[in-house]
């Protein structure tokens, strides 16, 4: 963590002061404090009074999947700030009441000042280097072996494999009759733990930047935020991260080694679809939950919910088949339009990307809005989508399912996820029979 002037220290001093005895920041400090702190919170540097609510950083925040899951699905509260690039997608969660910062993730420093404070890290990269939707250059063998390099090297840097680790009392009995421990020497490890490599976290980015895709390079974003809070002394509790469910194995089982190897207790992934759990769209994708403590609720099993179709959540008669790609040419062979354009509506959605703006129901030509699109990834039809409607398209096609978020991250909030899932998924597609009555048998 980068050590602050004097100048700054006295007037974080002085501001914790302030606070606790209820008084408001001295307006003089406010210019030293805001220098310091950008672009984070001012409040952000000044140590949690007991009871506050815990510090998450959300990255590639998008307009809100991951803020609802927590906020309006599990009720929880959190001291959140969000960063992503898109300015349409930061106002609209701004709209919806959660904080953004619209920002480039690779040019903010993970051990900024103003996150010492930092108890969570929920991490969403874009994914279309890794979907069957994009270019699959994430899938190239040259690539995967670059992203793995900068994992490994991210963990080098963060120095934080502890010393037990080699087992030293276990090994050598005699250690107090030997100058040095044979085995921290190898590993060149000090007191404690292993040294920092010395190369900092843009260092580590340049070397997924050898990739030939940008957006593979975000992914190493994952294990260099959570391990260099830790590095830096921040009370990081645990991470959560959505991507592809195309991610490769061995960048999922690399980033574990490492978290693990930093002295995480848990790092596990799995992939989950959406319409599995009630949603009228399918997404798949793999999440990962990694915690530092045992004594942290990891995962809490959540039942799968009844199937909703597209046509129940927008209040559709049955029968409607939806057009996606406009007039195709017929396949002589079997009399339907060659590429596959349209699907019933009876069912879950085909997966929403951003050509969805231009889906229509066959019966009458009506096209999707942008709420109903956000519906049908599990935004309420009130959410306040901003931008073109392209923009806002891709927003939905973008964006983390509130409910997916929610079933995620209700073990490590200690929550019953289950019964909150089923109530809000019962009131947004008005479905009281899915109502949890109280009482009502929990898995976990």
């Amino acid at each position: 963590m980068t050590e602050p002037s004097p100048k700054v220290r006295t007037a974080i001093h002085v501001a914790e002061l302030a606070r606790k005895a209820g008084l408001p920041i001295p307006a003089k400090l406010l210019p030293v404090l805001e220098a310091a702190a950008a672009p984070w919170p001012v409040e952000w540097l000044l140590a949690p009074l007991p009871g506050d609510p815990i510090r998450v950083v959300e990255l590639f925040a998008g307009p809100g999947g991951w803020s609802e899951g927590i906020a309006t699905v599990l009720g929880v509260k959190v001291d959140a700030v969000g960063v992503d690039s898109s300015p349409d997608a930061c106002a609209t969660a701004r709209k919806a009441g959660h904080r953004r910062i619209c920002a480039d993730i690779t040019t903010l420093n993970p051990e900024h000042i103003a996150l010492r404070h930092t108890c969570a890290v929920i991490i969403s990269p874009p994914c279309p280097a890794f979907s069957p939707a994009g270019k699959l250059t994430g899938l190239e063998q040259h690539n995967i072996g670059i992203l793995c390099e900068a994992i490994t090297r991210a963990g080098d840097a963060a120095g934080l494999m502890p010393l037990y680790d080699v087992c030293c009392d276990d090994l050598y009995p005699d250690l107090a009759d030997m100058d040095e421990c044979p085995a921290c020497a190898e590993h060149g490890y000090h007191e404690g733990t292993r040294p920092r490599s010395g190369e900092t976290w843009d260092e580590i980015r340049a070397v997924a930047a050898e990739v030939t895709d940008p957006q593979i390079a975000l992914m190493l974003e994952v294990i260099i935020w959570p391990l260099a809070l830790q590095a830096a002394g921040a009370p990081i509790r645990w991470m959560a991260m959505e991507q592809s469910s195309n991610l490769p194995e061995d960048v999922l089982n690399d980033m574990t080694v490492e978290f693990y190897s930093c002295d995480w207790a848990y790092a596990q992934h799995t992939v989950l679809e959406a319409a599995d759990y009630g949603l009228p769209s399918r997404r798949k994708r793999a999440y990962m939950i990694a915690t530092r403590h045992y004594t942290t609720v990891r995962t809490a099993t959540i039942r799968p919910l009844p199937p909703t179709s597209m046509a129940q959540a927008l209040h559709w008669q049955p029968g409607e088949r939806i057009n996606t790609r406009g007039t195709r040419p017929i396949d002589p062979k079997t009399g339907r339009a060659k590429g596959g354009n349209t699907f019933s509506a009876d069912g879950p959605s085909w997966c929403l990307t951003g050509k969805a703006r231009t889906w229509k129901r066959e019966s009458d030509g009506l096209r999707l809005t942008a709420a109903e699109a956000g519906l049908l990834v599990g935004f309420r039809r009130s959410y306040p989508w901003q931008g073109s409607r392209t923009s806002a398209f891709q927003q939905s096609a973008d964006v983390v399912s509130p409910i997916m978020a929610a079933i995620v991250l209700s073990g490590v909030f200690g929550v019953l996820g289950e019964a909150l899932v089923r109530d809000y998924h019962a009131q947004l597609y008005e479905m009281d029979d899915l109502l949890a009555p109280d009482g009502y048998d929990l898995v976990s």
